[in-house]
């Protein structure tokens, strides 16, 4: 089955429910402590270590081995509404459920995912991107995907199983982080040194 949209509000109050922790009980997780070995990232190259990788800018669908990989990215405007020429009213927050980004994945023509990214994550600039790898774990193919606007904003982070069902998906307070790829999950290490293993194990049939 589809893995079904997240909760995709910005609103301040809302912060604290994003950045949430959702994982099933294929994956364990253990805190790490250890050093922050390489560069500072860029901010769209946080996959570069994976062997396999791609990024997305929204234009159009991007092929990653037996996965295609489309992100909905509509243009974040304030609704503008004049009320004389030289005094313009820009209304509160424009950033509705209709500006909202999206991932789809779909495996050898077949669709398995489509799932909102809320803009705490991908902010308004036109040229925010979404990372994607692919995770084998055993026999089975894993899709990780990453995105987020700048270094010091929140990312969003999941993976999605073989058939598109949601294995893990956590909102990081910062963009500044290590991704490792293993033969069993990824390790996440920020520039302090604190951070997460995730080991995923084979679903039960």
């Amino acid at each position: 089955m589809p893995a079904q949209p997240t909760q995709a509000t910005a609103g301040s109050g809302q912060m604290e429910q994003v950045l949430t922790e959702y994982r099933t009980s294929q994956v364990e997780v253990m805190l790490l402590r250890q050093q922050f070995l390489w560069p500072f990232p860029d901010a769209d190259q946080h996959l570069a270590q994976f062997a396999h990788h791609v990024k997305v800018d929204g234009s159009v669908p991007v092929r990653l081995q037996e996965f295609v990989i489309g992100y909905h990215k509509p243009r974040h405007l304030s609704a503008v509404s004049t009320v004389a020429p030289a005094s313009p009213v820009i209304t509160a927050n424009a950033m509705t459920a209709d500006f909202v980004d999206e991932v789809q994945i779909s495996r050898n023509g077949q669709f398995l995912v489509r799932e909102a990214i809320s803009p705490v994550f991908t902010g308004a600039q036109s040229y925010r991107r979404l990372e994607v790898a692919k995770l084998k774990v055993g026999s089975e193919a894993y899709v990780l995907t990453v995105a987020n606007s700048f270094l010091h904003k929140p990312m969003w982070l999941a993976i999605f199983g073989p058939d598109g069902h949601t294995v893990y998906r956590i909102g990081l307070p910062h963009g500044t982080w290590q991704f490792t790829e293993h033969a069993d999950g990824i390790s996440m290490v920020d520039t302090s040194g604190t951070g997460r293993r995730l080991v995923i194990r084979p679903e039960l049939q």
